[in-house]
């Protein structure tokens, strides 16, 4: 009879601990896998991209010549040299974090490295669970690479979207975001401000720092929110991409150079500057690999 009391409570006690472990595997969610993620956003993109990897390496063939030096954007903005071209090759993630890592292995045929912002509001990143982020755990892989690859990481900031849309205290937010990629072993030193639908209706993102804010609240749909609160070095940076000194920017943000002939005006630019010139370069993974 001892017997079977103590093999019965050895199974309520194995059935405990395989519930207890099953409710911990309900807890923690780990989001969609990196299959299903570069699936969904290849499919949803496919049409997207208006310029081929070969005139990608066009304009870093160009870059390779000696009258220019490239750095990542934190280097870029306290690098002056009145003898060469000196540019700050900047990349917006937004929603193509895969061609991001396919532009990132180009650069480094090149011996190039430049800056990726990650935006955290983006289907890649994860999603907001109760006004909380549950990160795709496998995302950081992706961050990893353009780490070891000698990619510098920023933060797209979007804050207003976190703040409006999710009911985030933003500057909490960032502090954590910035605690995440440091357990990661990266070091977060800027943001570059996101267009977001929200900033669109409103100011831009880098208004909800007190060093570029120009009023202290904004209205969304009747609601008041308070921004300007607190400085870019509060945030946790030292910079803002669209604030560093340079005095030509070529983005083709939208899909459009902004040159006549577009990508070849673009080039044409570039093949103008002359030394002591500072070029701010901006690019979209998502227009690219067509």
């Amino acid at each position: 009879m001892k017997i079977s009391i103590y093999i019965l409570l050895a199974f309520f006690s194995i059935l405990l601990s395989t519930l207890t472990s099953c409710e911990k595997e309900e807890i923690i969610d780990e989001g969609k896998s990196w299959d299903e993620l570069e699936t969904e956003i290849s499919e949803k993109y496919k049409n997207h991209p208006k310029w081929t990897w070969d005139q990608y390496r066009m304009m870093l063939e160009e870059l390779s010549q000696d009258k220019y030096i490239v750095l990542p954007v934190y280097e870029m903005k306290d690098y002056f040299d009145s003898t060469k071209v000196v540019v700050s090759l900047r990349h917006d993630v937004d929603v193509q974090i895969f061609k991001a890592l396919e532009m990132a292995s180009v650069e480094h045929f090149y011996g190039f490295r430049s800056t990726y912002y990650i935006l955290a509001t983006s289907p890649y990143y994860g999603k907001f669970v109760d006004n909380k982020m549950i990160r795709n755990r496998c995302m950081e892989d992706a961050y990893l690479r353009l780490d070891f690859l000698g990619h510098e990481i920023g933060i797209h900031n979007d804050l207003l979207t976190v703040m409006i849309r999710y009911k985030n205290d933003p500057l909490l937010f960032n502090k954590e975001e910035i605690e995440f990629y440091k357990s990661l072993g990266i070091t977060i030193y800027g943001s570059a401000s996101h267009g977001s639908y929200i900033a669109r209706q409103t100011v831009g993102n880098y208004r909800i720092f007190s060093d570029f804010a120009t009023t202290n609240e904004v209205e969304y749909l009747g609601e008041k929110y308070t921004i300007g609160n607190h400085s870019l070095a509060e945030y946790g940076f030292t910079y803002e991409a669209y604030f560093i000194d340079h005095n030509k920017y070529f983005s083709e943000a939208g899909g459009h150079w902004g040159f006549d002939n577009d990508y070849d005006g673009m080039m044409q630019a570039l093949q103008n500057s002359k030394p002591g010139d500072r070029i701010e370069i901006l690019t979209h993974p998502a227009w690219w690999g067509k």
